[in-house]
């Protein structure tokens, strides 16, 4: 069987690499520091993300309240 060029037996390595191999495992890692990144951007008040909204929503008040 085949899927986009690719035969059953080269699908089956690929995976077992990412689930198994040093390969998958450097993706993991590199996907669980962008989640811990995203996760201190979005959290709490120091978090970048956080930050940003907050300054948006403040002068979008702050444009409100002054009849802009």
């Amino acid at each position: 069987m085949e899927i986009g060029g690719l035969k059953r037996g080269e699908i089956g390595r690929v995976v077992r690499e990412l689930m198994e191999g040093e390969e998958g495992k450097k993706m993991k890692k590199r996907a669980m520091e962008r989640k811990e990144k995203a996760m201190e951007a979005t959290s709490g008040p120091c978090g970048s993300s956080f930050v940003n909204v907050d300054k948006l929503v403040k002068e979008v008040l702050l444009v409100e309240k002054d009849g802009k």
